[in-house]
């Protein structure tokens, strides 16, 4: 009986990928030399499926839909897929579940790129900058170009937290800070700061839900890193600045 299993092999800025070990006990796994071979296909996307004994049968990849590449689209060389060497074995199912493989990005005979290839290319092109809010690239980008990607985000947050709490004293002359401003300022019932049409229950549920987001971004982003010596790294500063110049834009939207 064949059995397949799939992996996400795709890894950015890499021409070779190592399969990811799923962590088991290790009574229930051995490293076996293939003497029963282990076949395997590409998706577009850069996924692998294996299978035992002979290559795989199926059109589509399990994980994303996409099609499976068998030979060279420029070309037309067929793409090697015979795992060798050792492998790791899960013996429950007789399945790799990891060891050492690598993906080429490109093809042996003509050297043109795979799908997956180009997939990455693009990813790695892409400009976060082009879709930040003005303000989040005013006060992130200097500190991220230099290394300092926890400075970027609090700078970020400290400053939404500034405009947030100079529109709240001019409207009522109190003078709030942080999760505290924020609930008070985007307050469904009498908010300050509106965000939508409180006349129906979708606006209050947006009002609502950014009330949220706000004060949120105050205790679980802005206050940990005023707070701490906290270190991150560049991609999840990335996602701290997402969500940052989310909550300008919506502000900048305000009713």
């Amino acid at each position: 009986m064949r059995s397949s299993r799939s992996f996400d092999t795709r890894r950015p800025k890499a021409s070779a990928t190592s399969l990811p070990v799923v962590r088991q006990s290790t009574s229930t796994l051995e490293l076996m030399k293939s003497a029963a071979q282990y076949f395997y296909r590409h998706c577009r996307s850069g996924h692998v499926v294996f299978s035992r004994d002979a290559p795989p049968t199926q059109a589509k990849c399990e994980k994303c839909g996409e099609g499976m590449v068998g030979k060279c689209p420029h070309c037309q060389t067929e793409l090697e897929g015979v795992l060798r060497g050792t492998v790791l074995i899960d013996r429950a199912t007789g399945t790799p579940i990891g060891g050492r493989y690598s993906r080429p990005d490109h093809c042996k005979n003509c050297g043109e790129p795979f799908a997956w290839a180009n997939t990455t290319r693009r990813l790695d092109a892409f400009n976060l900058w082009s879709v930040l809010h003005p303000k989040v690239i005013e006060f992130a980008k200097p500190r991220i170009e230099a290394g300092h990607y926890a400075d970027a985000v609090e700078a970020v947050f400290k400053e939404l937290n500034a405009i947030v709490k100079s529109m709240y004293l001019q409207i009522t002359g109190d003078e709030l800070d942080g999760v505290s401003l924020m609930r008070k300022a985007f307050s469904p019932n009498k908010p300050v700061i509106v965000l939508d049409d409180l006349g129906t229950e979708t606006g209050r549920s947006v009002q609502q839900g950014y009330l949220d987001l706000f004060a949120g971004s105050m205790a679980g982003i802005r206050n940990p890193k005023a707070h701490g010596n906290i270190n991150i790294t560049k991609e999840r500063a990335a996602h701290h600045l997402v969500l940052a110049s989310l909550l300008f834009h919506r502000l900048d939207e305000r009713r």
